[in-house]
């Protein structure tokens, strides 16, 4: 008799360190849509990033550079064929990598620079965490 209580205590202490001790992991970020520009700069281009946050993940990132007319500079043909050549990197190749790196990683500081574009890369991230208020 004593060996089922001892056995039946033990068990009951096990099952309640192992319920007490487990977590839930809570969302990272709030269920949203975060946007961040920068200031005009020194080339005339005005960073903007917008962040989708869904079941406390980022699900959609969308980061671009535009001009005073504002126009993508994505979309510029004759820059990003220019930039290519200089860096081996279009911006729009570059901005991809960075979205779909925000979004696989969950974790700002885990986005890589991107060889080429650094500079962006830099105001990528800046944004990233200044509109996720990180």
């Amino acid at each position: 008799m004593k060996r089922f209580l001892t056995l039946g205590l033990i068990l009951t202490l096990v099952l309640t360190i192992t319920v007490g001790c487990s977590t839930t992991e809570e969302a990272k970020y709030t269920d949203g849509t975060y946007t961040a520009e920068s200031e005009v700069d020194d080339r005339g281009y005005k960073s903007v990033i917008e962040i989708v946050v869904e079941n406390g993940e980022i699900t959609s990132v969308d980061y671009d550079e535009f001009n005073e007319e504002g126009a993508r500079k994505s979309e510029d043909e004759a820059y990003a064929e220019n930039m290519k050549g200089v860096s081996g990197v279009a911006p729009a190749e570059a901005y991809e990598q960075m979205e779909e790196a925000l979004i696989k990683r969950q974790n700002v500081d885990e986005v890589e620079l991107v060889s080429g574009a650094t500079s962006s890369a830099e105001m990528f991230k800046t944004l990233a965490k200044e509109a996720l208020n990180e």
